[in-house]
C-alpha cells in the first residue's frame, strides 16, 4: 500500500497545532529565574522543540533524509527534558548546571582569543572582561556534556527510570534508543548510512544529484516529532507539578493510532 505523505504530514501538523494552542491556553508564568531556573531553561528547550518540528516538516517536502538528520536535535531536547525533571531534588540544580555550561563555551573562546590578540592590549581588555565573569581560559570545558555525564548522556537518561514512564521498560527503552537516536546520529554525523542515497556510479560523469530516497525516512521523521514533541511538553508540565490536558492526550493517541506503520525495506 501507497502511503500519502501529503496526507501523513497534516496530521502531525494537525498535532503540532493542537499542542501549541494547548500550552498557550495554559498561560504559564515563569517563576523568578535565580531562584526557579527550571522554568526559564525548560520552557526554552520546548519552544525550541517546536521550531526544530516545524522545520523538520518543511524540510520533508524537499529532502525526507535532511529532515530526519535534524529530527535527531528533537530527541536531544527529550533527552535533556527527561534528565532535568527525572529527579525533583535534583530539578533546579541540574538547570543550572544547563546554564552554567555557557561559561565552559567562553572558557574555550576566551583562549582562543587569547591565542589571537595582537597585542597586550587586546590580551588586557579580555582578561577585563573575563575577570567580570570569573572566566578562565579552557577550550576542554566546552567539549563536555553540559551534564557532567559524559559522552553516553542521551544513552544513560534513555535507560533510566522517569515518572512519566509508564509502562514503557527498558528494553523498549533500548530499541526507542536504537531507532530515534543511533540511526539519525549517522546521517547528522554524514556516515554511510547517510551518503548511499547519493551512490554515484563507477565510470560514469559525476553530476550533483537528490537522494535516491533508498532508507525510508519519510515516515520515521514524523513519528520521532509526534513521540518526541508530545514527551517533551510532558517533561515540562511535569516539572511545574502540572499535567498535559486530557484533550492534549486523547488527540495524540488518536493521531498516533491513525498514523501509518513505517514501510519495511530489506536491503
Amino acid at each position: 500500500m501507497t502511503i500519502s505523505r501529503v496526507g501523513e504530514l497534516r496530521k502531525v501538523q494537525a498535532y503540532i497545532r493542537k499542542a501549541e494552542s494547548s500550552m498557550t491556553a495554559l498561560r504559564i508564568i515563569p517563576r523568578v529565574a535565580q531562584r526557579y531556573p527550571f522554568d526559564i531553561v525548560s520552557l526554552a528547550i520546548l519552544s525550541k522543540a517546536f521550531a526544530l518540528s516545524k522545520a523538520c516538516l518543511r524540510l520533508l517536502t524537499s529532502n525526507p533524509d535532511e529532515a530526519y538528520g535534524l529530527a535527531r536535535s528533537l530527541v536531544e531536547c527529550g533527552a535533556n527534558l527527561r534528565y532535568l525533571t527525572s529527579d525533583p531534588a535534583e530539578q533546579e540544580a541540574r538547570a543550572r548546571a544547563f546554564v552554567k555550561y555557557a561559561l565552559a563555551d567562553k572558557a574555550y573562546w576566551y583562549q582562543l582569543a587569547l591565542e589571537s590578540a595582537q597585542n597586550e592590549k587586546q590580551r588586557a581588555e579580555l582578561r577585563s572582561y573575563a575577570k567580570q565573569y570569573g572566566i578562565s581560559p579552557n577550550t576542554t570545558l566546552a567539549r563536555q556534556h553540559w551534564s557532567g555525564n559524559g559522552s553516553g548522556f542521551v544513552w544513560d537518561v534513555t535507560l533510566a527510570d522517569h515518572p512519566l514512564d509508564g509502562p514503557a521498560d527498558q528494553k523498549f527503552r533500548r530499541k526507542a534508543h536504537a531507532v530515534d537516536y543511533h540511526q539519525t546520529s549517522g546521517f547528522v554525523h554524514c556516515g554511510l548510512q547517510a551518503i548511499d542515497c547519493y551512490y554515484v556510479d563507477d565510470g560514469v560523469p559525476f553530476e550533483v544529484r537528490p537522494s535516491s530516497g533508498h532508507h525510508e525516512t519519510y515516515q520515521s521523521t514524523l513519528f520521532i516529532i509526534l513521540i518526541y514533541l508530545h514527551s517533551s511538553i510532558g517533561y515540562v508540565l511535569h516539572g511545574m507539578n502540572l499535567e498535559r490536558s486530557a484533550s492534549l492526550n486523547t488527540f495524540f493517541q488518536r493521531t498516533l493510532d491513525k498514523m501509518e506503520p513505517v514501510p519495511r525495506k530489506h536491503a
